[in-house]
């Protein structure tokens, strides 16, 4: 049967001020530039087949990759009061923010200093002090150890001053958090490099979240990272469901190790608004600003909303994609509460709220390939790859010049942490 294809409604955006016309001037080269700046003539696959499919590649990269980056927390709003906490898996580390009575933002290992044992799980509000479940140790909401059951007698001399909670790195650009296991890690900004100066018109402190919506892709994280930066797929996989894109019009740069990308919209083509507001920043004719901080960290923004796309690896063959989306404030005066919510199915969705998330649902009475729906197809797609590899015939062939040099540019990235040649 062949695919069924009606046109999308969907529109997307891109830099303050520009239009469908002139989003990719400015610092954005062209792709004969970037071309003509790659080392390698030749695009190609870099990572073995192991490195998407193996439980020894995927616990590398618990140690190696995310266990020495900054790694995305959550937003700022997330932790506002004293005593409430988030916790964070960056790799082997668990780790906790926990907002202080003395305003401060502070991580830790989220393990207690008698026995090692998981404190915390979750999100929430901790109240004056942390207590230990096991043993009741407890500890201030700076880490610092405050008090041991039966101290006097079971644990003479006992310097508290010394075991306190193993402190990790915390920082911040813009509303969106971020964790280090190291306390000395190197500065976020450093990490970020030049990133926030090519960061489009959005202002996410000005937005307000109206979804926040969990997609379970059966796929290897780093195949959903690379459909995102994937510029060749969107000629053919979303020809209709983002149809009003100028695909060949596409720019993206690095920025250190992360990606930036802007798109265009076609000629003649703009944003309705209907469901979500046009942000003023961008306005109707706005495209795509979008980026991958690396190594999983999607940021998206339209012409009406903006929203992080972070890809958390579970398994080698198992993802989930936390997408929480952000639109002007008077979006939440025109959403229809009483909108049916989505059906949690094992197969794609596995929480959902907010008031849009019902919008962002795909149709499980539909094929993907029939949905006209972005994520349906992007889902589809990823899996369609993990399910190739498990093929003894399985190998990437001939790579686009153009629209996929950055998959082989990210995975030299990746490799720089997970060498080939490591034991």
């Amino acid at each position: 049967m062949g695919r069924r294809r009606k046109r999308g409604a969907w529109q997307v955006a891109g830099p303050r001020g520009s239009t469908g016309r002139d989003i990719c001037k400015g610092w954005y080269v062209s792709l004969e530039e970037a071309r003509v700046t790659e080392t390698l003539d030749t695009v190609r696959q870099l990572l073995p087949t192991d490195a998407y499919t193996t439980d020894a590649w995927f616990a590398r990269e618990q140690r190696e990759l995310f266990g020495r980056v900054w790694n995305f927390a959550g937003m700022r709003e997330d932790l506002s009061k004293p005593g409430d906490y988030l916790c964070v898996q960056a790799g082997v580390f668990p780790l906790v923010l926990i907002q202080g009575d003395d305003g401060e933002l502070r991580a830790f290992h989220n393990l207690c200093r008698h026995r090692g044992s998981r404190l915390l799980e979750g999100a929430g509000n901790v109240g004056p002090a942390v207590r230990c479940f096991y043993h009741g140790w407890t500890y201030a909401l700076d880490g610092s150890l405050q008090g041991v059951p039966q101290e006097e007698s079971q644990f003479p001399g006992l310097d508290k001053s010394a075991c306190g909670l193993h402190p990790a790195s915390v920082g911040a650009w813009r509303n969106l958090l971020f964790v280090h296991p190291e306390p000395d890690a190197e500065p976020l900004t450093d990490w970020l490099a030049d990133f926030p100066q090519r960061f489009g018109p959005h202002d996410p402190e000005a937005l307000v979240e109206v979804s926040s919506v969990r997609y379970r892709f059966r796929a290897n994280w780093k195949i959903v990272v690379e459909n995102f930066i994937d510029g060749y797929h969107f000629f053919h996989l979303h020809s209709v469901s983002l149809g009003n894109g100028d695909f060949v019009r596409q720019k993206w740069l690095p920025a250190g190790r992360h990606w930036t990308f802007k798109r265009p919209m076609k000629e003649g083509t703009r944003v309705e608004g209907r469901l979500l507001p046009v942000i003023p920043d961008c306005g109707p004719q706005f495209g795509v600003d979008a980026h991958v901080l690396f190594p999983n960290l999607g940021l998206y923004g339209t012409a009406t909303s903006w929203l992080t796309f972070h890809v958390v690896p579970v398994a080698p063959d198992l993802s989930h994609v936390d997408i929480r989306t952000r639109a002007m404030p008077e979006a939440l005066a025109r959403l229809r509460p009483e909108r049916e919510r989505p059906v949690l199915t094992d197969d794609v969705i596995v929480s959902a709220s907010g008031p849009i998330a019902s919008y962002m649902s795909p149709s499980p009475k539909v094929h993907p390939l029939e949905s006209n729906d972005v994520m349906a197809e992007d889902i589809y797609a990823c899996e369609a790859v993990q399910k190739g590899m498990q093929s003894p015939r399985y190998q990437v062939g001939p790579m686009s010049r153009d629209y996929e040099r950055a998959l082989m540019w990210y995975q030299q990235n990746v490799l720089d942490f997970v060498p080939l040649n490591s034991a």
